[in-house]
């Protein structure tokens, strides 16, 4: 047993390290309920963390565990999840905020990490495949069905970038967007997804430090940037850049 818990760690750390290895993990992505954050990076980005559930806080979207790793109690916070009281998960990065407010839980958080995925320790023993269910960051999917965006003095339609990409290249552009859907903490960056009712059958991603809760309705300023290569299989014929929030 002591083997098998050896060689699943070490699977879990390979795999991680190998497939994110350009990745470091964020977020409560909820502009919508966060006020006067602090956004520190954090330095052990790539290192592997075994903590064991204390308390659980669910929300609509997403999750506040109360853990312990060694002699450190913390929280951390990650998309909806069946986590349970007591049992053992595993994590890699994880991005860390200061003085982080929930309004959906009306609670601060001194000190919390945002983290993309968790694994159960016994994952292994139950599906044999710790690649199944966690073979990305955790991408988080709105559900609403039709989008219809009142948009703000100032912003294009993304129909207008996507069907004339060259006008507006290098430019900083403002569009309005309901986020679909959001990857956390790809390379730094949160990768936003919206969507506008004016060209939906492109997927429009902004690469973003803000935070956007997955169904709201957000104005951002963004870079119109072509042809980008991150590494790591992250390629865009057309991406937006450095997005801030003007309106939430």
């Amino acid at each position: 047993m002591k083997y098998f818990r050896v060689t699943f760690v070490l699977t879990v750390f390979l795999f991680f390290s190998c497939k994110d290895q350009y990745k470091t993990i964020p977020s409560e992505v909820i502009n919508n309920n966060v006020e006067n954050t602090n956004q520190v990076v954090n330095p052990e980005s790539s290192k592997l963390h075994t903590v064991v559930v204390n308390e659980i806080l669910p929300t609509s979207n997403y999750t506040y565990l109360n853990v312990t790793e060694g002699e450190k109690v913390f929280w951390i916070a990650v998309s909806s999840t069946d986590a349970k009281i007591g049992d053992t998960y595993f994590y890699v990065g994880g991005l860390l905020k200061n003085n982080f407010e929930s309004k959906a839980l009306n609670k601060v958080f001194d000190e919390l990490y945002l983290v993309g995925n968790l694994v159960s320790s016994n994952h292994g023993e139950q599906s044999g495949d710790i690649t199944a269910n966690n073979s990305t960051p955790k991408e988080l999917a709105a559900k609403s069905e039709k989008i219809n965006i009142t948009r703000q003095k100032g912003s294009i339609k993304i129909s207008e970038i996507v069907n004339n990409p060259k006008k507006y290249e290098g430019q900083t552009v403002q569009i309005d967007g309901e986020c679909t859907k959001i990857n956390l903490g790809i390379m730094g960056k949160n990768w936003i997804h919206l969507k506008d009712g004016s060209q939906d059958a492109y997927d429009l991603v902004i690469t973003s430090d803000e935070m956007v809760d997955v169904g709201s309705v957000v104005t951002l300023r963004a870079e119109v940037v072509l042809d980008k290569d991150f590494g790591a299989g992250y390629k865009y014929d057309l991406i937006l850049e450095n997005g801030v929030i003007v309106k939430k």
